[in-house]
């Protein structure tokens, strides 16, 4: 099993890839196909945080 670094780098590489594809797409003029590649990335961008560790705020009443 990897860790969760290294799947957070690959998805963040991946996201960056699809960028990358979406702004060639858009200079092409088709802004369809680079709208569904925005969204892929955003997705891949959203995977990578939530591998980040979640913090709890614990609030104490006194």
């Amino acid at each position: 099993m990897l860790a969760p670094t290294s799947n957070k780098a690959k998805f963040l590489d991946r996201a960056r890839h699809l960028f990358e594809q979406a702004r060639e797409k858009a200079g092409q003029g088709d802004l369809k196909q680079a709208a569904d590649l925005i969204v892929r990335g955003l997705n891949y961008e959203h995977r990578a945080a939530r591998l980040e560790p979640q913090v709890l705020k614990v609030i104490k009443l006194s």
